[in-house]
């Protein structure tokens, strides 16, 4: 298991897709991916990645790294994904062309640093909803 305190601020970042069920905007289904720092849990950035692509298009890849960097002004040492991910090569390259060391372990290991983040996202989800629904009842 990777925990915050195992890492220095910018030392390693995570990409991570955040959404158990797909995002529905505009009659499309999309996927939630953010990038956080490790050890403070800093989201520096996310993208809307449409189901239909299957994986994030590189452009808005590069973009959440470019937006990123404008926030750290300086790359990690390396980036962390879950293993298994379908976004793993767009992530792996972009890291690579930015000299970032690419790794993935395990989604498990992952949770004490994702899991609080992915939580407060899905209820978000959940409070929009229950107020989308409750604007239409009015």
């Amino acid at each position: 298991m990777l925990k915050p305190g195992q890492f220095k601020v910018n030392e390693a970042w995570i990409a991570i897709k955040i959404n158990d069920k797909f995002l529905c905007l505009e009659d499309e289904f999309y996927d939630v991916y953010m990038l956080m720092d490790a050890a403070s849990t800093f989201v520096l950035g996310h993208l809307l990645s449409r189901v239909d692509d299957v994986t994030p298009q590189e452009e808005d890849v590069k973009k959440i790294f470019k937006d990123a960097w404008g926030v750290k002004r300086k790359w990690p040492k390396k980036l962390i994904m879950p293993e298994n991910s379908v976004a793993e090569d767009v992530f792996k390259t972009q890291a690579k062309n930015n000299g970032i060391k690419f790794m993935t372990v395990p989604l498990l290991d992952l949770s004490p640093i994702v899991e609080p983040l992915k939580q407060s996202f899905a209820s978000f989800l959940h409070k929009v909803l229950q107020e989308k629904a409750s604007l239409v009842e009015h």
